[in-house]
């Protein structure tokens, strides 16, 4: 039974946790710690936390369980300068959108400490960020992905962490961490460089006001994400560059077949093309937990 948990970080996926938390009826405390003064201020105004600190160490101090949501460069450095205040046999989890790198990093870091990470990914969120974006049902019926370094040796740890996280609405899976970072690099990472690539192609050229005009609801869909955290997909792309380097090898391989097909006339393959595409869509939303 958890009595104390620290929220690490109150931007959206931290923000959200703390109102998921209390309005499913969490009766313990919860603990949050922020850099900035008016994100903590915010933090207890909005009921997403009991108390808030801006040292590490006596945010985590007589936590049972530690969630670690800043982006995903600064953990490793976070876990370094909250250890002093861990409880023995800590609990950590976070909420990165990369496993493999991290989980090695944080590893380092607890070398010789009897506490626990074991990573998570809750597949949710929004191109909107920080603590006024917090929704408290973010993660209902959210995918949340957990990756234990050796799910054997971790069970006790892996079932209270996927038992948080089903305590919030979501839908968890376990899968390793490569696993995760390979199909997070498809379905996720690419998406989002792809936006990003949409965006600054039709933008190109210093003519976005002339453009901007004729944008409909096709290019405001197709790009939405593109709008996300600069500095949070830095960290995402530097940590997951070889699985996003090679669905961008595959997107630019189809994107070159595409060409080569108008170039030709053969317009009839790329009416096949579309065709293919759309079945394509509907059989990947059918499996979606979105849908």
């Amino acid at each position: 039974m958890m009595k104390r948990i620290a929220i690490m970080g109150l931007g959206l996926m931290g923000g959200s946790l703390g109102l998921a938390l209390k309005a499913r009826g969490f009766d313990g405390v919860i603990a949050a710690y922020a850099r900035r003064a008016e994100t903590r201020d915010a933090a207890l105004k909005a009921g997403i936390a009991d108390e808030v600190f801006d040292d590490p160490a006596e945010a985590v101090r007589g936590a049972d369980l530690i969630i670690l949501c800043t982006p995903i460069l600064t953990i490793p450095e976070l876990v370094e300068q909250a250890k002093a205040g861990f409880k023995e046999g800590a609990l950590l989890t976070d909420v990165g959108s990369t496993k493999a790198e991290l989980a090695h990093k944080i590893g380092a870091v607890l070398a010789g400490s009897s506490a626990v990470f074991i990573g998570s990914h809750p597949v949710a969120g929004s191109e909107q960020q920080g603590i006024e974006a917090a929704r408290a049902d973010l993660y209902d019926g959210a995918l949340v992905v957990v990756t234990p370094e050796d799910e054997t040796r971790d069970q006790e740890a892996v079932r209270t962490v996927k038992g948080f996280w089903a305590g919030v609405g979501a839908l968890v899976t376990v899968i390793p961490a490569e696993e995760h970072d390979r199909l997070m690099a498809r379905t996720s990472h690419l998406p989002h460089l792809a936006a990003s690539l949409l965006a600054a192609t039709a933008g190109r050229d210093g003519a976005p006001v002339l453009v901007g005009r004729f944008c409909g609801t096709g290019f405001r869909d197709t790009s939405r994400v593109a709008d996300g955290s600069p500095e949070i997909w830095h960290d995402i792309v530097s940590t997951n560059a070889g699985a996003i380097g090679s669905e961008l090898r595959a997107f630019r391989s189809e994107l070159d077949q595409l060409i080569g097909w108008m170039e030709r006339k053969e317009f009839e393959k790329v009416k096949r093309f579309l065709e293919v595409s759309r079945d394509c869509r509907r059989a990947l939303m059918a499996s979606s937990p979105a849908e």
